[in-house]
């Protein structure tokens, strides 16, 4: 006589069940996808960003422009510029060696409002939008502003050329170290 089903020894449930957990492993696999898309893992920010405060007398001791990296946390371009850029060991040390690398972070959606400080430089270099680099010379010459993100490559060429032409326009009277031409 066959077993009944549920009863000790009964197989029968063993697909249904094999179905569920598939289903149930499927949906879970699906979410963690969705999730890691919408919150990539973060890299490593391999610039080493000074404080607002100390960057203009870092900037004259060295002799080096001071580069503002005007951003905010909710902006997709950001995140790719800080992926791509700020993350690549190469780019990273060819922002040290040619700048005073400044963050200057816009909380205005998050908080209501900005710090005085940041608020103080959007005002300055006319900030409407997100990413903005700006090349600023301390004391003359005038500042190189790029808004937006096209790329790695794109970034970094504008960065050296706006280096050089700082360089060659007296802004600064010691060479960068490692500044080449564009």
């Amino acid at each position: 006589m066959p077993p009944v089903d549920g009863a000790p020894g009964s197989t029968r449930w063993l697909p249904t069940g094999l179905v569920i957990a598939a289903a149930v492993l499927l949906v879970a696999r699906v979410g963690t996808g969705i999730y890691e898309e919408r919150h990539p893992p973060a890299l490593a920010d391999l610039v080493h960003w000074r404080p607002i405060e100390t960057a203009v007398a870092e900037a004259r001791q060295a002799h080096r422009p001071i580069l503002y990296d005007f951003t905010a946390d909710w902006c997709p371009p950001c995140r790719a510029m800080k992926r791509e850029v700020f993350a690549d060991p190469q780019a990273a040390a060819q922002i040290e060696r040619l700048f005073v690398p400044v963050r200057v972070l816009d909380r205005q959606r998050e908080e209501g409002r900005n710090p005085a400080a940041v608020e103080s430089l959007q005002t300055r270099y006319s900030i409407d939008s997100f990413p903005t680099l700006v090349v600023a010379p301390v004391g003359q010459g005038e500042a190189k502003t790029f808004a937006g993100y096209g790329g790695k490559a794109a970034t970094l060429q504008q960065l050296s050329r706006a280096a050089v032409a700082l360089r060659i326009g007296g802004a600064f009277p010691m060479p960068f170290p490692g500044a080449g031409h564009p």
